[in-house]
Formats: C-alpha cells, sequence, structure tokens
C-alpha cells in the first residue's frame, strides 16, 4: 500500500510503502471498542471508599436495655440505620481493569491504524527540517499549514515524525 508524504508546507515530498497486513485491513469497529474500553477501564482509579460500620468510631455497646424501654430494640449504634452510622454496600477501593488478550490488542491497533490509512486520502505529513528547528516563530508557522483541518491533527503529525527521528 502506497501513502503520500506531504511537507507541513503542502508539497509533495514523495510516497512510502507500507506493509498491508498492518495497514491494508478492513477495519472492523467491535475489535477497536473492546480496546478502546480495555483501554478506558484500566485508566480508571478506583479510588472511591465509604466507611462501613467497622470504620465507624462509635461504641458497639448496646444502646439500651431490651426490652422495657417502649422502644424498639437496637443493638450498636454504627449501624446505617442511624445518623453517623456506617454506609451499608458501599464503594471500595477496587481495580476496574478488565482481562484482554494481547493478541487482540495486537489486532486492535491494526484495525486502528487501517482505518486512519483509510481516512487519509492526501497523505500525512512529514518535516524534519522544521522539526529540528527549536525556533518558536517557526513553530508557530508549521501550524499555519494549508491543509491542516485542525491544530491537533498537526500536533500528532509532528509527534510521529519526531518518533520517527
Amino acid at each position: 500500500m502506497e501513502l503520500n508524504v506531504t511537507t507541513l508546507d503542502g508539497k509533495k515530498a514523495g510516497s512510502v510503502t507500507v506493509s498491508d497486513a498492518i495497514f491494508g485491513l478492513e477495519p472492523r469497529a467491535d475489535i477497536i471498542q473492546r480496546c478502546v474500553v480495555w483501554q478506558l477501564a484500566k485508566r480508571q482509579r478506583g479510588t472511591h471508599a465509604v466507611k462501613n460500620r467497622a470504620d465507624i468510631n462509635r461504641t458497639g455497646k448496646k444502646m439500651y436495655r431490651q426490652k422495657g424501654t417502649g422502644s424498639a430494640r437496637h443493638g450498636s449504634a454504627r449501624v446505617n440505620l442511624f445518623r453517623g452510622g456506617g454506609r451499608s454496600f458501599g464503594p471500595q477501593p477496587r481495580s476496574h481493569a478488565i482481562a484482554l488478550p494481547k493478541k487482540v490488542r495486537a489486532l486492535a491497533l491494526k484495525h486502528a491504524l487501517s482505518a486512519k490509512a483509510k481516512d487519509v486520502s492526501d497523505g500525512f505529513y512529514n518535516d524534519a527540517v522544521a522539526l529540528q528547528t527549536a525556533a518558536m516563530s517557526a513553530r508557530k508557522d508549521l501550524l499555519k499549514a494549508p491543509d491542516a483541518s485542525s491544530a491537533q491533527d498537526i500536533l500528532d503529525q509532528l509527534r510521529q515524525a519526531v518518533a520517527k527521528h
């Protein structure tokens, strides 16, 4: 599969041959979705917590005697029934991560790259000379590329170009 390479000035810089085994697949949304769900679940912190009745700093002694008061029978004041008592079945710290086999992850990456390659009609940007200049004015000029649909697209392509060098 051939992809066109364009400089950030909009001039053609040639083409690149990429593997059909990675970039030539028909994208499957179900596999990509499984990988995205796996990534988002793995990213969750899971630090939410509440105090249950064992964590409440209060005595466990029976509140008052069982019979003869005319009130309902009660034991500990830590129970969730009372104000200041513990929460029953509240959230506890845990990992939200789910399992996803490595082969499915690799396949999802291939399908995502294939979908991206299918979307890109004009090709991708590569300008190693412009990336080597450290001047901020030169970087600002790069963001004014003629074919750029958004600044995020430019930044993504800049990161890819830097990663290659």
